[in-house]
């Protein structure tokens, strides 16, 4: 059996009292003669039924204060308050297949592209109505990923009769193009800012192919980085570019959904508790240590299914028990 010296490289630190420490420290603290450690974990809990069930709804805010518009080529919009979902304000144009992705918080959001509606209009949420937003995306797309505010947005990828490699963003007048993807896709999903910004997975309809690759941006250009563990699309991300979380999605395989979560800590993928329920398609929001995804397609690819489900990550400093 390999010692702690062998795998962390130094001996166990003999202590006064416990220090500030990152996940997998291990010390002795001296004044309690107690072998001590730090731990981290997440974990899935149950979360409000939305009132009406749908997929590839557009997402907005965080885990106690978010905003699910459209999808399922509805108009309808609900709010969560950390328990249950509430019906507010229609859009003004239903929306199925929107861009994936995290896009403003619950009083001032963004909804953008959809399929079967035009799909380069641009709605835009005060906190209580729907206006058409200063300008609409150039190109017209659904299916892709998206992220950012209300003022600073980035739109990557998606379909219209084709896959595309597009990238474009919004600076709260009006969308510019930049550097486009390194692989053309849909079906992905994204998360981070129009300077810093991650996108995963997704489908490549020519090739009839699933995908596990990530792409991130700086603000500049694409550079492909580490892969996913499990390819999907349909999935949910959420999170910053050094701090992500990716979860759900269909595998391709029939009948076959993904409970999958992958923790993303800027460089690569790793897995960690999944989801109770197998979905895809769901409006998703949050950050990478506090997260929700609503609705979607759920246990079955033909069954819709209204159940939320929240992560919560948590650290802890433990004593280390000998049995």
């Amino acid at each position: 059996m390999a010692t702690y010296k062998e795998i962390r490289g130094v001996n166990i630190q003999s202590l006064e009292s416990d220090p500030t420490a990152v996940e997998g420290d291990v010390w002795y603290n001296a004044s309690t003669s107690k072998l001590r450690m730090y731990s981290a974990a997440g974990a899935w809990a149950s979360g409000g039924n939305v009132n009406t069930a749908r997929n590839s709804a557009s997402s907005a805010g965080t885990q106690t204060a978010a905003l699910m518009s459209g999808g399922g080529n509805s108009n309808h919009v609900e709010s969560y308050d950390g328990s249950s979902w509430t019906e507010v304000a229609d859009l003004a144009t239903s929306k199925g297949q929107q861009l994936a992705g995290v896009l403003g918080t619950q009083t001032a959001a963004l909804a953008v592209g959809g399929n079967p509606s035009p799909g380069v209009i641009v709605q835009i949420w005060d906190g209580s109505s729907w206006t058409a937003a200063a300008a609409n995306m150039s190109t017209a797309k659904y299916s892709g990923a998206a992220f950012g505010t209300t003022t600073a947005a980035l739109a990557a990828g998606g379909e219209v009769s084709g896959t595309i490699e597009q990238v474009e963003i919004f600076d709260g007048s009006s969308w510019t193009e930049v550097g486009d993807l390194n692989q053309e896709r849909a079906y992905m999903s994204g998360f981070g800012t129009t300077t810093s910004g991650v996108v995963v997975g997704g489908f490549n309809p020519p090739s009839q192919t699933v995908l596990d690759l990530t792409e991130t941006w700086n603000g500049t250009a694409w550079t492909e980085g580490n892969n996913l563990n499990t390819a999907r699309y349909k999935l949910g991300a959420v999170g910053i570019s050094t701090n992500g979380l990716v979860f759900e999605g269909d595998t391709g395989v029939p009948l076959e959904q993904s409970a999958v979560t992958e923790a993303y800590d800027g460089t690569s993928f790793t897995e960690v508790a999944d989801l109770s329920v197998t979905r895809n398609s769901g409006a998703m929001c949050g950050t990478a240590t506090s997260a929700l995804t609503a609705s979607g397609t759920q246990s079955t690819k033909d069954s819709l299914g209204a159940a939320t489900e929240e992560w919560s990550f948590s650290t802890a400093v433990e004593t280390v028990a000998f049995d």
